[in-house]
């Protein structure tokens, strides 16, 4: 018998195994593909995106930055093994099913574990299954001298950009009112003057009425019309994929999405069973998944720790120019009835990207009047993850605005 199963090995899951083993914990990690060890954030998430980005922005030729980026993602897949296996973890390539409260089958084996941890992701939305779906780019014959990306949440921000580096013409159509719907307006209003700038083209809001892999029919402002591109994807977000666990069948409830219900302590209803990631309805990034497993590795030690306060947590989007959020937005605050003072500094007036000609965007702090305590924060412009970052670092750490000075 192992002391801890977990099922699923991205973010949430290998940190969770490599916690576990550093505790002496006999832990066992099921991941179904062996080329998704580290789950979609590194193979065709996150981490091969930002290579793409990276390299988009000194060259154009879109497999020569292929090339470049995914030996790399496939390397970093072989050190995370090779992480595991010297942290004494033990891996399984299986589907993994539960039969019990106490069990489940992967491998045609019968697995026991005192504790077991659900960290099994989730998996793109798909509205017209024709359409492309996100992980696509990283492997498409060639470039799309035009594509349609359906979504302007991160993923599809953050493929625009990437398309339109390297050349391609690229409209973004989003169903609510902008991009990144919920974030600061006058922030989102800044990233779309740079979209402009550079070519992407917006419709919002946008009812894509059909979608296929080079065309699709979308109705704005009341009328309809049918376009065509080389290619057409669909970034509409994503889901649990927790539908092949038979969670049920543990005493593991979910909601009507299929979100895994947890408390503060990433604990289900059977006490023995923890999830955390993105099979769990808290923000999808990779690092909300890390600190949930932490957080659930203490919970089975049976320490005192979370909950986690989600609010505190910083949201980026890797877009050029990037953007950032934590905390609340001007409307938010506002509507809430905070007593709040906006500081504003733009780029423009910093010499760094000033003499590097990045001077787009600007950021903006919310402060308490009464407290000094930050409320919230938002950034447009090159370099936003390195500013958000420190920010995280001075919400979490209850800094005021006067000690910041």
């Amino acid at each position: 018998m192992y002391d801890l199963v977990v099922i699923g090995s991205g973010p949430a899951g290998h940190t969770a195994a490599l916690r576990a083993a550093a505790r002496k914990l006999k832990t066992l990690l099921v991941e179904k593909d062996p080329l998704m060890l580290g789950g979609v954030c590194l193979n065709e998430g996150c981490v091969p995106l930002k290579g793409l980005l990276h390299y988009s922005l000194h060259e154009k030729d879109y497999a020569s930055i292929r090339e470049k980026v995914m030996p790399k993602v496939a390397a970093m897949r072989q050190g995370l093994l090779s992480r595991l296996k010297a942290a004494g973890v033990e891996t399984l390539n299986a589907e993994a099913k539960f039969t019990s409260a106490g069990s489940v089958e992967a491998g045609g084996r019968e697995i026991s574990a005192k504790n077991f941890l659900i960290a099994t992701g989730s998996k793109s939305r798909r509205f017209f299954n024709d359409a492309l779906s996100p992980e696509a780019i990283f492997g498409l014959e060639k470039a799309p001298s035009s594509a349609l990306i359906i979504g302007g949440g991160v993923i599809g921000c953050e493929y625009a950009s990437f398309l339109r580096n390297i050349g391609a013409d690229v409209t973004i159509a989003e169903a609510l009112k902008t991009p990144l719907f919920g974030e600061d307006e006058e922030a989102i209003r800044a990233l779309l003057r740079e979209f402009k700038k550079k070519g992407v083209k917006v419709i919002s809001p946008a009812v894509i009425k059909s979608a296929g892999r080079s065309e699709a029919v979308i109705e704005e402002a009341g009328a309809e019309k049918k376009l065509s591109f080389d290619a057409v994807f669909e970034a509409t977000g994503r889901v649990p994929a927790t539908g092949g666990l038979n969670a049920a069948a543990a005493g593991v409830e979910t909601d009507e999405k299929g979100f895994i219900i947890t408390d503060g302590h990433m604990r289900t209803k059977n006490p023995a069973i923890y999830a955390a990631g993105d099979c769990v309805k808290t923000p999808m990034l990779a690092y909300t998944a890390s600190m949930e497993a932490e957080l659930a590795i203490s919970a089975i030690f049976g320490e005192k720790a979370g909950p986690i306060d989600y609010s505190r947590m910083p949201k980026l989007v890797f877009s050029c120019p990037q953007f950032g959020s934590i905390g609340k937005s001007e409307e938010k605050a506002k509507s809430e009835g905070a007593d709040f003072r906006a500081y504003r500094h733009y780029f423009k007036a910093m010499g760094k990207p000033a003499v590097e000609s990045r001077d787009a965007g600007f950021i903006k702090l919310l402060v308490d009047k009464k407290t000094g305590m930050f409320v919230g924060a938002s950034v447009v412009g090159d370099e936003a993850a390195e500013i958000m970052n420190e920010l995280s670092v001075i919400m979490n750490c209850g800094i005021k605005a006067e000690e910041v000075k």
